[in-house]
């Protein structure tokens, strides 16, 4: 928490675009997606008055919500490609060749050498689950290299309102035994991006305080100190950030985004405490029988001489209580085992996963607890009207934009770096296309559109057979040759065995 100070020092701004509640708060976002919820830890008193530390069990909601929403908005169906400004596909007509289309060969030999669509769905769900996240692009060794950074370690300086336009990204790791923390300083003026990189080593012991500055050189061999990066070669900076698209209701002037879970805190903890008392009660339910001491086995302390109850701690049924042989407590033993709740839990359960839903901008439905599989995430397609499509489409806007603008400036940079081998010099247009597929009712949109077709077909077979099949024109051509060749001849079923016993009309 002491890092927006010591950032508001090293700067010299008074006032950063966030403040120390903002990190806070993406501080316990993350703790909640990785399963540290601060409700999960707790302390009980024993009828002894003993405390003992437990931990209610949890259904990872926050994990499973990020997972299921970066899934549907981002896959490995997905296409990114670059076409010269001026040269973009138009609807209705062919495509640009691609095998002559250089900043796409380049753009697509960038994103594979980065692992670009892996790592994308992956911190994709690091955005829903903690609010935004940040990429960085830069030249090594003459190659254009992508590096992600997680919201915790991203610090705006300045925004407008197109987003965020300086930063420090923040990265702390151990080396060698020691706590250090680099910090990446993007700023800008009227015709540079520039690049500042300070090295700080902690002076304590669990690596909690920025520390003092050491050189470079201390950790990395080849790392500048300054890059500057001219605007007349760079139409933006070398870094974006991508938030979900939510408003941030926590701080209205704060850049920075939210998880989509983040006003659905107090129905996690429910959701938590309620699987947590369906789970006890699998071991609270167990059978417990009561008897009388008398009923039971004696045994003599060899120390003091005195009798004790010789219990078997791990037969957990019986349950003493004093008894008197021949008075009063003379009843035997007797079942006193609790009938389970697990229906009513579990019901309790669904009813607070359709709220979760409903919070995180899902449909009804999408999580369901069952008693035999657990939770489950709903996998059918859904439909364009349904609140998962339009939240999947909203998010996606910003996902597109950011996509946009990592791929723009990784050919920028292989344009202008002398130590890239580019050739290519003209301004490009990239376009995203994402997977619909996924989160589409083929079904219902293809009766919806039939109908407004007065059920006529709604495409060519070739094509339709083109389109289910992922086949280009020469395949799919072939294709409908062979289903034509063992269709069965027209006519009614008579004349149809007609011909297959060798008969005609005329016979």
């Amino acid at each position: 928490m002491g890092l927006i100070s010591s950032i508001k020092t090293l700067s010299g701004v008074p006032d950063l675009a966030v403040n120390d509640a903002d990190m806070s708060r993406i501080t316990d976002w993350l703790s909640a997606y990785q399963g540290h919820a601060p409700w999960l830890n707790y302390r009980w008193e024993d009828n002894q008055g003993r405390e003992h530390p437990d931990r209610l069990m949890s259904l990872q909601m926050p994990k499973v919500a990020a997972k299921k929403m970066s899934s549907l908005v981002f896959n490995q169906a997905a296409t990114i490609t670059a076409y010269p400004q001026g040269n973009e596909p138009q609807p209705g007509k062919t495509s640009p060749n691609d095998d002559n289309n250089e900043p796409n060969n380049m753009l697509q030999s960038i994103l594979s050498a980065n692992h670009f669509y892996d790592n994308m769905e992956r911190y994709l769900e690091y955005c829903f689950g903690s609010g935004g996240v940040a990429a960085r692009e830069y030249v090594n060794d003459g190659e254009v290299k992508i590096r992600f950074a997680t919201a915790d370690a991203f610090i705006p300086l300045s925004s407008d309102a197109n987003g965020v336009t300086e930063c420090v990204i923040a990265t702390q790791f151990v080396n060698d035994g020691k706590n250090y923390t680099l910090l990446e300083w993007h700023t800008e003026d009227e015709s540079f991006y520039h690049i500042k990189n300070q090295l700080f080593k902690s002076t304590s012991a669990d690596g909690g305080d920025l520390g003092l500055e050491v050189p470079l050189t201390d950790v990395y061999a080849n790392l500048k100190p300054q890059a500057d990066y001219s605007k007349q070669l760079y139409s933006r900076p070398t870094f974006q950030y991508l938030k979900p698209n939510l408003a941030n209701n926590f701080n209205l002037n704060s850049p920075l985004g939210i998880p989509i879970y983040a006003n659905a805190m107090d129905t996690l903890r429910q959701l938590d405490q309620a699987y947590d008392m369906l789970m006890q009660e699998m071991v609270m339910g167990r059978r417990r029988i009561i008897a009388p001491d008398w009923m039971l086995k004696l045994k003599t302390d060899p120390k003091t001489g005195e009798e004790r109850l010789a219990v078997d701690w791990r037969d957990r049924a019986y349950q003493v209580f004093r008894g008197d042989q021949n008075g009063q407590n003379a009843d035997g033993i007797k079942d006193i085992t609790s009938p389970l709740r697990n229906n009513m839990l579990i019901s309790t359960i669904n009813n607070l996963l359709k709220i979760f839903a409903a919070q995180t901008g899902f449909s009804a439905g999408t999580f369901s607890y069952d008693a035999v599989q657990g939770q489950q995430t709903a996998t059918e397609v859904i439909s364009q009207n349904s609140d998962t499509y339009q939240s999947k489409n909203s998010h996606e806007t910003l996902v597109a934009r950011f996509i946009q603008d990592i791929a723009t400036s990784c050919l920028e940079l292989a344009k202008n770096a002398p130590s890239v081998v580019y050739s290519d010099t003209a301004d490009v247009t990239v376009m995203v296309n994402f997977d619909d597929s996924i989160a589409k009712d083929r079904d219902e949109n293809a009766k919806y559109y039939q109908l407004m077709n007065g059920n006529k077909p709604l495409m060519p077979h070739l094509e339709s057979i083109k389109r289910a099949n992922g086949l280009d024109d020469q395949t799919a051509a072939s294709w409908q040759q062979e289903i034509e060749d063992e269709e069965p001849p027209d006519g009614d079923m008579d004349s149809i065995l007609k011909q297959s016993a060798g008969e005609d009309d005329g016979a």
